[in-house]
């Protein structure tokens, strides 16, 4: 063991390293980023780690290197670090390494700027360096503490010392601290838009220029945007959330990104205000304008995440406040609107996805099963299943957040477990795992064969399986529609999901601050790569203008192969006709020509086969036109059925 990390230590410590740091000068600036990564690298290595007040050791540092005017007072105060601690020497007992490192790179460690002492100092350290049983900083959750659910535990490992962010080594000391985490425990850290090395460096300056507490808290957020992770982010800061989102209230108002355009897809108790209507401006600023300026405070592993959550972000503000729109027309023309906030944030996340539905699942007219995800309870499952099992497919609708967990559906689709996802987990010791040991920035490999238990069923549901994504698709809802994309006859319809899967953990920063980021590589089977990508989508299906304005939802009826080429569902219908279609002032006529004199019967339903207005009309022996009206019907597709005598004809009509 020690021969091989002597090994690994020489390679990566001699490979492109002056190219790494020629790029960091020998000021201030560059010191304090030798001094950041000098002491993540120096704590969560060293044989003596759970004996020191490591934020202490770093705050005095810090401040020693701000007051230090040349290189050489720059090693000194980075020898008195070493010294307080003590190197890394041959141990006796060693464990096995980890799968595979990811986060580790010591190719700065050479670099010129650093003492010939201080860099003989870390070369003895890296030889050193070995698997342990350390819990003492960093460890697995043993989830004994209600409440607490962090992936991983730093509670062991806090900013304890009092911090003011008005302090600029205070400021610095929390985002060394905060940016070592990342380093070491971050597995997607070398997919991000930008280096993390760069990152630092950046920051670094801006960091030091912000005065006051909430220039701080605004700096760091920029700075959590940075590692790209729809996970990631800062929250529990009242004072952020009041100074730079204005408060958290929002209108009842939905905005999604078609193609490029800022589209209203749901709206309540704004007179006037549409869905299809494309917002221009915001408060009288051009929506472009707010984009460019917002998109450098939304973590978000992907596009989709980052319209998402910028198009709710943009509207917040004070309770019972007024916000002003800008919008454009279905007939291209521009108007105003006045909202008011009136929803908490927690309260219209709950109010956007709401679609009216009354049940979680139910037969659709063309026959098919359809789960809402968001919807289905635990308790509901086996009714679901025994609903639906002799279907000709189900509708998964994971564009929620799903409270059904996948152990309570799969085995009812899948004969035996099966292995959807390779997973790397962070190379710590771990309560449930006998031979894991403690060594940052490398993981173990594994995967989810016996995540679900294990269950044999030999007449799981055979029939198709159709699986409805999109923005909203994140974490947990990713992770059920992966695995359900395992399924022999499943596709997914779609747009791109959050990409941000694999466990979260929390950081507990001063001031009240919680920054989130995930700790879990999450891979398919096949190696793809979730994170920053989403779900594989078999069939790509966006949302339209034209489609939103006519109340369309276009990834469900992509999955309505039913409602097309079948002989009861018809485009034309050849014994009766159907006008105008599109309809334009909620109502149609029906013209058909009847033996005898007799009733027809007509009956309007939604794509989820809920039955939204019938009549009964009186037909006359020869030729009928006669009118149906339904004047409370919402734009939108709808299945209109026609029976009279023994024939039912069905066809689509479109409400505009």
């Amino acid at each position: 063991m020690k021969k091989l990390f002597l090994i690994i230590a020489i390679l990566v410590a001699t490979i492109g390293l002056h190219q790494a740091n020629a790029q960091i000068p020998d000021d201030t600036d560059g010191r304090l980023y030798r001094l950041c990564k000098t002491w993540g690298y120096f704590k969560y290595f060293n044989q003596h780690k759970c004996d020191i007040k490591w934020d202490t050791l770093l705050n005095t540092t810090v401040n020693e290197v701000l007051l230090a005017n040349n290189n050489a007072e720059f090693n000194t105060a980075l020898m008195n670090m070493f010294n307080k601690v003590g190197n890394n020497s041959f141990q006796a007992t060693s464990y096995p390494e980890p799968d595979t490192n990811i986060n580790v790179d010591n190719t700065w460690i050479d670099d010129p700027v650093f003492s010939q002492q201080v860099r003989d100092y870390l070369d003895t350290f890296a030889i050193y360096i070995y698997p342990d049983t350390s819990t003492c900083l960093v460890k697995f959750n043993d989830y004994q503490t209600p409440g607490y659910y962090s992936y991983i535990d730093f509670r062991g490992d806090p900013l304890s010392m009092p911090i003011y962010y008005t302090n600029e080594a205070h400021r610095l000391t929390t985002m060394f601290y905060y940016w070592n985490v990342i380093n070491y425990f971050f597995p997607y850290r070398n997919i991000m838009d930008q280096p993390w090395d760069s990152t630092l460096y950046q920051f670094i300056p801006m960091i030091r220029e912000d005065a006051s507490s909430i220039e701080f808290q605004i700096t760091f957020l920029k700075l959590v945007t940075r590692i790209n992770d729809t996970h990631g982010g800062l929250t529990k800061s009242t004072t952020l959330t009041n100074y730079f989102w204005g408060g958290n209230y929002l209108p009842r108002i939905y905005f999604t990104r078609v193609d490029t355009l800022c589209v209203v897809t749901k709206v309540e108790n704004i007179p006037g205000v549409s869905p299809g209507d494309i917002l221009t401006h915001l408060k009288g600023i051009p929506i472009r304008e707010i984009e460019d300026s917002l998109v450098l405070y939304i973590p978000a592993s992907t596009p989709s995440s980052i319209y998402r959550d910028m198009y709710y972000r943009m509207m917040q503000g004070g309770y019972n406040t007024t916000i002003n729109f800008t919008l454009l027309d279905g007939n291209n023309n521009t108007y105003t609107a006045d909202a008011t906030r009136s929803l908490s944030l927690s309260q219209w996340i709950y109010w956007y996805p709401d679609t009216g539905l009354t049940s979680s699942y139910f037969i659709t007219t063309c026959g098919y099963g359809y789960v809402n995800m968001w919807w289905l309870m635990p308790d509901e499952v086996a009714g679901m299943y025994n609903a639906f099992k002799d279907v000709p497919a189900i509708i998964f609708d994971i564009r929620y957040y799903p409270y059904v967990g996948l152990d309570e559906l799969a085995p009812l689709f899948f004969p035996e477990p099966i292995i959807s996802t390779i997973w790397h987990d962070p190379a710590l010791m771990n309560p449930y795992y006998a031979n894991q040991y403690y060594l940052p920035g490398w993981y173990y490999i594994g995967n989810d064969y016996y995540n679900l238990g294990i269950w044999s069923n030999p007449d799981p549901y055979s029939g198709n399986v159709y699986i409805l994504v999109n923005q909203d698709t994140q974490s947990a809802a990713e992770s059920m529609s992966q695995y359900f994309s395992y399924h022999p006859n499943a596709t997914v319809f779609g747009t791109q999901t959050a990409g941000a899967n694999g466990n979260v953990s929390i950081l507990s920063l001063p001031g009240g601050i919680s920054a989130y980021f995930t700790s879990l590589g999450w891979y398919y089977a096949d190696g793809y790569q979730q994170q920053r990508n989403g779900v594989k989508i078999d069939t790509i299906v966006s949302p339209t203008i034209a489609g939103i304005r006519q109340g369309k939802d276009e990834i469900l009826e992509a999955t309505f192969d039913c409602m097309v080429g079948i002989d009861h569902v018809n485009e034309i219908v050849t014994n009766v006709s159907v006008y105008p279609n599109p309809v334009s002032d909620n109502s149609v006529h029906i013209a058909v020509t009847l033996e005898n004199n007799m009733d027809i019967a007509c009956s309007l339903y939604n794509l989820t086969g809920t039955v939204i207005q019938d009549k009964t009309l009186v037909g006359v022996q020869g030729f009928n036109d006669v009118q149906f009206n339904f004047p409370s019907v919402a734009p939108g597709i709808y299945l209109l059925k026609v029976e009279y005598g023994n024939e039912i004809v069905n066809t689509k009509i479109v409400v505009n």
